[in-house]
């Protein structure tokens, strides 16, 4: 709705009490009906919520919220009676306006009310009355521009989605970069766990060799404690057969001797 500031009520004081609001004064805009039956103008209502106030009536001074409006609208009598209070245009002065037909009044046919270029969009800063807005339009500059700005705004728009979709890419790339480099830092603190393992089995390896070293240097001693054993044999086993020798001969000496002791018997 067109600002209110625009128009002034014709015959203020004959306009019915029911139709005022009693938070601004003023003859409803918008009205809402709260819980326990009120009316107020849905921004004065809404501002008093806002601020955490309580409910305005006296028989409710409930806390404020969005549950103690309702969701019926006003009775259509009294939409109906707000739309045909009689406002003067504050712009041109024209008189015995209805309200609720002053938006057309300001759009088609006030001369006085101030718009905007059409090209304010684009930078044009004129602004003037309806019947000036018209001419206005037809030598503007920036209108004569208009296509060629559409056509960068144009450009610009591509230009930026194109921008918001590479902002997405690497936002997806740093994301995948990010979840590789903790991949990588996974397997390289499971190498190094891995190394730290191998130095602990190269360590075990090195002490079951170490270990293994001295059986085997004990086998050795064995090995030639055990040659030596086998020497003295040998040499005992040579003494043993030249004792054999010896007392074979010192037998056949005997013999020998017996044979002869014999003999001389006879």
């Amino acid at each position: 709705m067109i600002s209110s500031s625009f128009y002034e009520y014709i015959d203020r004081e004959s306009i019915d009490s029911d139709l005022i609001c009693s938070l601004c004064d003023n003859p409803f805009i918008d009205p809402i009906v709260t819980q326990c039956g009120d009316t107020y103008c849905r921004l004065c209502i809404e501002k008093d919520m806002g601020n955490g106030s309580h409910c305005p009536s006296q028989s409710c001074n409930q806390l404020l919220s969005t549950d103690h409006l309702t969701l019926n609208p006003p009775p259509r009598l009294v939409v109906s009676m707000l739309d045909k209070l009689k406002v003067r245009c504050q712009l041109c002065e024209k008189t015995n306006i209805n309200r609720g037909t002053f938006d057309e009044h300001i759009k088609t046919s006030c001369s006085e009310y101030r718009k905007d270029c059409p090209g304010k969009n684009i930078g044009c800063q004129w602004f003037g009355s309806k019947n000036e807005h018209d001419e206005h339009t037809k030598t503007c500059l920036f209108e004569k521009l208009r296509p060629m700005v559409d056509i960068l705004y144009k450009i610009i728009e591509n230009q930026s989605l194109d921008i918001e979709k590479l902002k997405k890419q690497i936002e997806q790339q740093t994301t995948e970069i990010g979840q590789l480099n903790t991949q990588v830092d996974q397997q390289k603190a499971q190498f190094e766990q891995q190394k730290t393992e191998s130095k602990q089995q190269k360590i075990q390896l090195d002490q079951q060799k170490t270990q293994l070293e001295q059986p085997k240097a004990q086998l050795q001693q064995q090995q030639i404690q055990i040659g030596d054993i086998q020497s003295e044999n040998q040499t005992q086993k040579n003494e043993a057969a030249s004792i054999r020798n010896q007392f074979t001969i010192l037998q056949e000496e005997i013999n020998k001797l017996k044979s002869t002791a014999l003999w001389l018997c006879k």
